[in-house]
């Protein structure tokens, strides 16, 4: 018993000092779901508190170190992904639970669960190109490691321009981790400061390489944004007024970057002309696209590109499913 307390005060001097405690929050996860113990008893055997064994747990399962898979689908579920598959000329259609009633938790869980029937997409020799945002940076974050032979991840959009907020969306960078494969990344922001400076970036040798890369991929992985809950207006690259005069152009939501219409073609607007983003008309062409995206307020959006053929894979939620179900 001197000994167990000993290691337990250990163990907790440990988790001070480190950022992220993953040797703890491994023996935690292990207690937890080996074992069967509860988070209580966990607390008392390593000798830290409840409520720190609650994070650390929920922290391993965004990191990626416990993975949870329920192998069964709602019966429901299943019949909605037969008629979106219908509806809108599909390959491949996962509806997943969704009962989430924040946007942000939402994306989680769709990049979560979507995960897993990607995985099965990527072979070896192949170009994968992605946007970013949160649902992506989940999905990546969630593929089990899967080492492929001279393949390649392409980013689609420019970068955000701080790092902190890179961390939080870019998906890139997870992606060709898990599959061992070639990163490149559009070197640029994603927004310009002037639509000169965005045709002077992509006047660059870099850029254009980059570029050539993403038209010849094989599958493209991308999410969509609501009219105001895309992740360039959170961040702010765009201001109020020009949101106002986006909204009153016409716009329904945002797809790779830029402002699109209820037509899912691009606004003429000065937004999207300075925009470093892969255009829609040459996403179309790849030969597999997959919309990994829910939520109320992005139906209108995934309704509008779903319609024009932008996509041959969707994996979205119960709710989103239904709506997109429904007349426009």
């Amino acid at each position: 018993m001197v000994r167990a307390n000993h290691d337990a005060q250990r163990l907790g001097d440990e988790a001070q000092r480190e950022t992220w405690p993953e040797q703890l929050a491994v023996r935690i996860c292990w207690h937890y779901y080996m074992l069967g113990r509860t988070q209580q008893e966990i607390a008392e055997t390593l000798g830290i508190n409840r409520v720190r064994v609650n994070r650390l747990l929920a922290e391993a399962r965004r990191r990626g170190i416990v993975r949870v898979t329920i192998h069964s689908k709602l019966a429901e579920n299943v019949a909605l992904e037969q008629q979106l598959a219908e509806t809108y000329g599909l390959d491949l259609v996962e509806v997943v639970i969704g009962g989430v009633a924040d946007e942000a938790q939402l994306a989680e869980v769709l990049g979560r669960a979507a995960a897993g029937p990607l995985s099965a997409l990527y072979d070896d020799g192949m170009t994968i190109g992605i946007a970013w945002g949160v649902t992506l940076k989940a999905m990546a974050q969630a593929t089990e490691d899967k080492p492929l032979r001279d393949a390649a991840v392409v980013s689609m959009l420019g970068s955000l321009t701080r790092r902190s907020s890179v961390d939080a969306f870019e998906a890139t960078t997870d992606l060709a981790a898990r599959l061992h494969a070639e990163c490149y990344y559009l070197p640029g922001p994603i927004v310009c400061d002037s639509e000169e400076s965005r045709d002077t970036i992509l006047q660059q040798p870099m850029m254009r390489e980059v570029y050539l890369k993403t038209q010849s991929a094989d599958l493209a992985l991308a999410s969509v944004g609501g009219v105001d809950s895309s992740t360039i207006r959170r961040m702010g690259f765009v201001d109020d007024a020009e949101f106002r005069e986006a909204s009153k152009a016409g716009a329904i939501g945002n797809f790779l970057g830029y402002y699109i219409d209820g037509e899912a073609q691009i606004l003429d607007h000065p937004i999207n002309r300075r925009v470093l983003g892969f255009p829609p008309s040459d996403f179309i062409k790849i030969p597999r696209r997959v919309m990994v995206s829910g939520g109320p307020a992005k139906v209108p959006v995934l309704r509008a590109l779903l319609e024009r053929g932008y996509f041959t894979d969707l994996v979205t939620d119960t709710d989103t499913a239904k709506a997109l179900l429904e007349p426009a």
